[in-house]
Order: C-alpha cells, then structure tokens, then sequence
C-alpha cells in the first residue's frame, strides 16, 4: 500500500478549515471587532453603568466601616429601662378586663398582648445596651430581664400579687441600673465613675445594598472582566478548540447569570435586605455632633455625600473647582456675581451662614468637595448624577427590552399568518403611529397613579406599550420575507407547530435587525425618560434622573444644572447611536470589510 503525501495534506487541510471554520456570529464580531467607534462607544457606555450600578460604592454618605461607640443611643436605652418597668407595673394594676375597658383603639387587643408588647422593648433596650458592655458585665441585665418574666408569668396563671411584686423589683433594679450602668465620657479621666464603653463595629454601607443591586454588581463586574476571563477560558479549559469554544457559549452565560444570583442570595442571608431609606447624613451627622464617637477613623466613599443629604447653607453652590464657589469662613462669596456688598448707604451687610463640614467630608474650599455643584438644597450634585443614572439607564434598557417583546411576539404573528390576523394588526398600528407618540405617552402619564404605579415602572410600561410598533413592523417585514423560504416550507412539510416554526426556525434568521432596532430603542427610551421628567411627571423627589436634574433650575446663573446632565444623556444616547449603526453595518453582508 503506498502512501500519497499530497492527499494526506489536503486531507489535513481540510480538516483545519473545517476545524476553525466561522459560524454567522463570529464573523459578526469579527466585523464589530475592526469599528474603532463602536470600540468607543461600548467603553464609554460600560463606564456609565458601572458607575450607576456602583454609585453607593462612589458617592454615598455611609461609611464602609464605622468602629464606634452610639453614646446617644446607649443613654436613651439606659434611661428607657426604669420607664418601661414602670409601665408594666401599671399594667399589672389591672384587670383583664379593666383593661378592655381602658384601653385605646391603637393599644393591644388584650392585657397579655400589652404585656409583651413592654418585654419586647425591654429586650431592646437590654441588647442596644449590651452591644457596647463587657460580657461580664452584662450579667445584671439578664437578671432584670428574668425578673420581669418572673412577674410576667405570675400575671399568665392569675397569680397578681406575686406578678406586682416581682414586676416591683425590676423596677428598683431598673432604677438602680439607670445610675450604675451610665456611661463614662470619652475624654474624662481614668478614674471617672461609669462604665466604660466598647467600640461596635458596623458596616453601614454594605448594609444599605440590595440583593438586587448585589445581582447587579456582580453581573456587572463579570461583563466588566469578559475579555480577559473569555480568553482565558478558551485558551486552558477550550484548549484554543473552536468547537469546544462554541458549545462553551451555554455555560458561560449560565456563569454570567448564575454567579450574580449566589452573590444576591449570599448578600440577602448576611446583609438582608438592605435598607433602601434615603440617605439624610444621619451617620455623619451624628459623628460630628458627638453622639457616635469613633474609636478608629471611619472609612467613607471617595465622594462621601449621600445623593439625598443636604447642605442648605450651600444651595446652588457652582463647582468647588471655579473661581466663583470659594466662599469665607462665615459663608460669603468672596467673588462672582454672588458676592456679599453692604448696602452703600446704611452699610448693613446680610448675615451669612457657615458652611458645616460633616466628619468625612473635604474641606469648605477643597475642589473636590462639590464637583458638580449643588442644587436648591444643597444636596451634591455629582452624587444625584451617579444615582440618577440607575433610574435613566434602567428605563432606557427595560423599556427597551419590553417594547422589542412586544413588536417580536405581534409582528411575528402578523407576518406569518397574514390574512386577517396581518390586517387588523397593521390597521391598529397605523392608528396608534397616527398620534404623536411623545404626546400620547404625556397623556397616559398625566392619568396614572404614582401611588399604585410607581413612576419608574409607569414609564417604562407605558414607553412599552406605545413604542412598539415600529419593531412589529420591521419584524413583519421580515417574516413575510422568510415564510415562503425552503426551511420554513419543510418545517411546515414534517407537522411542526407555528410555535415552533415561529420562535425555532423563522425567528432566529431574523433577529439581526431587531438587535439593530433595540439598540435604538435604549436611547429613544432614555431620551423620552428625561423629557417625561423634566416636564415632571417622572422620576419624583427625592429620587432623581438625569431628566429631572435638569428640571432643577432653569437660571443661566445655575450653569452646571444644565451642563452636566444634558453632557451625560447627550454621551449616553450618541454612544448608542454609534452602537446602533455599527451592528446594523456588522449584520448587513454587503457592508463587511
């Protein structure tokens, strides 16, 4: 048998190109790939939702770590203690039924109820207490607290005598333990009277995230790190094998997805739900009127300002990086057209107010202390930026999303059953393009209840339900192009369903103008939302979107009110556009390189 060189190298070529042959899709990135724009725009775009979805990592007024004594909040539940053990001795004055009698509409429905009602704030009040106690010493608390159960279990088997007299010793002990366990002033002696306290360390930060937001997070970082773990993945786990790169598709987006949810329920069982409440500087506040003492320096973000805390004093400050912002030690503009003048005839000079630096917070003069200026509340207006972008770029992608379901799963109808079904769909299209759809969606939101439907979610039903069409008309274009194809005729032929001739076979050759069409609809959805809320029936306070920030004032004095917000939406929507337009060349065969 003899050998044949020549043959087994073409053999061998052919079985390398085949092997690194290029399905539809790699040639569509490929092509995305050598668009410079896009490259941009995709960077610019990740940018500006890494920075919404990480806003309270940026700007927040919470601190990453706080190791402190609460002085305030441990005085209040000391002085609680004689007050609620005097109150279950009144309790225990009654009768049942004298208290049916007595009580109010808002007391508990019966005695008993009361009664743990008062143990329930007594076990407050002991562990607020016990937080920052020695555990040696917090043996005496948990002997007052067994004399009030004690009394509460006398008053359960209708023993009153012995339930008022233990219910009487809790409270001399309650009264005793109000003077032994005050607290010893931070900066008194050594040898002052009162306990000392220890440091508690918290993480309000980390607290005040939800699981949803952790999903995000960690979605996110993945999306952040794809190039690099991409590659790595394909060239040690694919070993650099096409094949195995394409069948690897499934796994990896289920690790996309799949990560970020063990990251949400991780976050949900330690950290909770998180607290949504707005940020009102209470943490700051506090440290620096001495209620909280920090034992060691809190840690606070890179722009420690919470997107709802106030400085009145600074209401429409410009940015502290202008000439015009620098303000004296009593508050006054020193230049701009700002400046405090006497008045030339009596002399009489307006009083200012001192800018009040919180605990964590740069300097009154420091260019960083207000990068973007401040609105009509003092509040900082970089921090509303980053957490206005959650709601603007949220609603442009759900909205989105929505409007594309909607126009795939109609328009899909309409082309592949025609008749009928194709008439009544196009004709009610052409009722709803016939009104201006800005206006009609003004008139939905002017009717729509923010108590029942909150306003984010209104505005992206609504945008929804309205914007659809033009996806369902292109969809239809489409289908009636690739139902008389030979692929649609055989799955017709061998008794598939119209379901899955549909959503199977006809649906995927046509998904590459709908991703061109989506693309779009992200910045139409955001700039609708913006204008939805700058004529202020979006986003209400103190939320804020880049809409409604820029809502905030319409003096040209104001300038940064405008600039910034406007720069964002302006960057955000081009860098769609560009998106847009590079997919729309990439899916189109006769515009590849």
């Amino acid at each position: 048998m003899t050998e044949n060189p020549m043959a087994d190298d073409l053999a061998q070529g052919r079985s390398e190109q085949a092997f690194y042959s290029k399905d539809y899709w790699d040639l569509v990135f490929e092509q995305l790939g050598k668009r410079k724009l896009f490259k941009v725009a995709m960077v610019i775009l990740a940018l500006l939702y890494a920075s919404a979805i990480y806003a309270p990592f940026i700007a927040n007024e919470r601190p990453y770590v706080l190791e402190a004594v609460d002085y305030k909040a441990y005085g209040a539940a000391t002085k609680g203690l004689r007050s609620v053990c005097s109150s279950i001795v009144r309790q225990l004055e009654k009768t049942p039924e004298e208290y049916l009698e007595q009580r109010s509409e808002a007391a508990p429905p019966t005695l008993a109820a009361a009664l743990a009602v008062e143990r329930e704030a007594l076990v407050t009040r002991i562990a607020t207490m016990e937080q920052y106690l020695p555990r040696e010493e917090q043996v005496p608390l948990g002997e007052l607290l067994g004399t009030v159960d004690v009394a509460l279990a006398a008053s359960a088997t209708g023993d009153g005598e012995g339930a008022r007299e233990a219910a009487g010793q809790a409270k001399a002990l309650a009264s005793e333990y109000k003077r032994s366990f005050k607290a010893r002033e931070p900066d008194a002696a050594e040898d002052a009277p009162g306990k000392v306290l220890r440091p508690v360390t918290t993480y309000p930060l980390w607290e005040s995230i939800t699981p949803f937001w952790a999903f995000m997070m960690g979605l996110w970082a993945l999306v952040l790190s794809w190039p690099l773990w991409n590659r790595l993945a394909n060239r040690f786990l694919c070993r650099g094998e096409r094949e195995a790169i394409r069948r690897a598709r499934r796994k990896k987006m289920a690790l996309v997805l799949g990560l970020p949810a063990l990251l949400a329920a991780f976050s949900s069982i330690v950290l909770g739900d998180g607290d949504v409440t707005f940020d009102v500087s209470a943490h700051k506040g506090r440290l620096t009127a001495g209620e909280v003492v920090a034992a060691t320096q809190p840690v606070f973000a890179p722009v420690p300002m919470g997107y709802a805390e106030t400085h009145t004093e600074e209401k429409f400050r410009p940015p502290t990086w202008t000439r015009d912002a620098e303000l004296d030690a009593e508050g006054r503009y020193v230049r701009g057209l700002r400046q405090a003048t006497p008045d030339p005839i009596t002399g009489y000079l307006p009083p200012a107010t001192p800018t009040e630096v919180r605990v964590g917070e740069p300097p009154q003069n420091a260019p960083g202390r207000h990068l973007a200026g401040t609105d009509e509340l003092g509040r900082d207006f970089f921090a509303r930026l980053l957490w206005g972008g959650r709601v603007s770029l949220s609603v442009g992608i759900l909205s989105a999303a929505l409007l594309t379901l909607i126009g795939v799963i109609i328009g899909s109808l309409a082309g592949y059953f025609g008749g009928w079904v194709d008439i009544l769909i196009m004709r009610t299209i052409e009722v709803l393009q016939s009104i201006p759809a800005f206006f009609l969606i003004l008139l939905v939101m002017a009717f729509t209840d923010p108590a029942i439907i909150p306003p984010i979610f209104a505005i992206v039903i609504v945008i929804a339900l309205i914007r659809w069409t033009g996806v369902a008309r292109l969809v239809r274009g489409e289908f009636l192009r690739l139902r008389e194809q030979e692929f649609v005729l055989a799955a017709n032929a061998l008794g598939f369903s119209s379901r899955r001739t549909i959503f199977r076979h006809v649906l995927p050759n046509a998904m590459g103008p709908i991703i061109v069409s989506a693309a779009f609809s992200v910045a139409s959805g955001i700039l609708t939302e913006s204008a939805i809320s700058f004529l202020g029936f979006g986003t209400q306070a103190p939320k804020a979107s880049w809409g409604s920030l820029v809502n905030e004032s319409q003096s040209p004095e104001h300038w940064w009110i405008q600039i910034f917000p406007g720069l964002v939406i302006f960057l955000t929507v081009t860098c769609y556009n560009l998106a847009g337009d590079a997919v729309r060349d990439a899916l189109d065969p006769k515009l590849k390189d």
